[in-house]
Formats: C-alpha cells, sequence, structure tokens
C-alpha cells in the first residue's frame, strides 16, 4: 500500500511542478503583439548601410509595424532588431520612428541615422536602440520587441 501511496505522492508532484512552471513564468512583456512571422536576409546592399555603430535600416514591411535593424558593432557582428509598434500602444497605433539620414528611400527600408533612439510617434515614449530597445522616456515601461539576428559571412537575417 506504500508503494501506491509513493506513486500517487509522485504524480501529485509532478502535476503541482507543471502547474506551477506554466503559471509561474512570466509571459513575454509584449505579448500584446499579434503574432507575426519574422525571417528575412538582408541583401550586401542593405548590409553595407549598416557598418557605422547607431546606423538602422526599417523594414516597413515586416513585423507588426516595421522591423527596426540596428547596428551596435560593427567589427564583432553585433545587430540589433526591434519591431517597430511601441509597447505602451495597446491597439498597435504607436510607431517607434527615427531620423533619417537623407532622403534616401528605397522600399522596403529607408536608411536611418547615429542617433541611437528611437520615438514614438504618439505617446513621444524615446526607446534607445543600441540599449536593447530600452525605454528611456515617456510612459513606456516595456522594451521594444526584439527579434534574433544571425550573422553570416556578409549576411544578416532576422527571425523570430
Amino acid at each position: 500500500m506504500s508503494s501506491l501511496k509513493h506513486i500517487i505522492l509522485k504524480k501529485i508532484g509532478i502535476v503541482a511542478l507543471l502547474i506551477f512552471a506554466l503559471t509561474g513564468c512570466s509571459k513575454d512583456q509584449n505579448s500584446f503583439l499579434p503574432a507575426v512571422r519574422v525571417n528575412f536576409s538582408m541583401t550586401q546592399y542593405e548590409l553595407n548601410f549598416l557598418t557605422i555603430a547607431g546606423n538602422s535600416i526599417v523594414f516597413q514591411d515586416q513585423g507588426v509595424k516595421g522591423i527596426i535593424v540596428v547596428c551596435v558593432d560593427p567589427t564583432s557582428s553585433l545587430y540589433f532588431a526591434f519591431d517597430a509598434c511601441c509597447p505602451y500602444e495597446k491597439d498597435y497605433s504607436g510607431v517607434v520612428v527615427v531620423q533619417p539620414v537623407k532622403n534616401l528611400v528605397s522600399p522596403p527600408y529607408t536608411i536611418f541615422s547615429s542617433d541611437f533612439f528611437g520615438i514614438c510617434n504618439i505617446c513621444g515614449s524615446k526607446f534607445n536602440l543600441m540599449g536593447n530597445g530600452q525605454p528611456v522616456k515617456g510612459p513606456a515601461t516595456h522594451y521594444l520587441q526584439g527579434y534574433n539576428v544571425i550573422t553570416g559571412f556578409q549576411s544578416l537575417t532576422v527571425t523570430n
């Protein structure tokens, strides 16, 4: 009988552990964003614009409101990619924008400046693009939604 009791207690423990694990883990802070498949590679031409730390390109036809790809350190191939959807605007209306370097618009992207910051066009929240999309000013308290960046020999792929 003690063997049966031991098995039951063990099963209860496993179930309790699973429940704790599933409810105890916090959801992604930007889980309000709809699930959008992201998987694109940059061309060598596009990658040439990301050879200066802080330069960024916005791919307007990717993600929820476009994807900002920023060069953090070109010598170590460190790049960040963020959804341009402001995490404060729950209706997806806010777009994080950065200042263009020049009027170099060639769809689906625009080359942007070494300003290191993006600002929501609605709430005015300011995000540090070199600091993992951290909010530094405004009502937003959540980081920008980040994406994986895979670098290879003269290539860069953004995916989730």
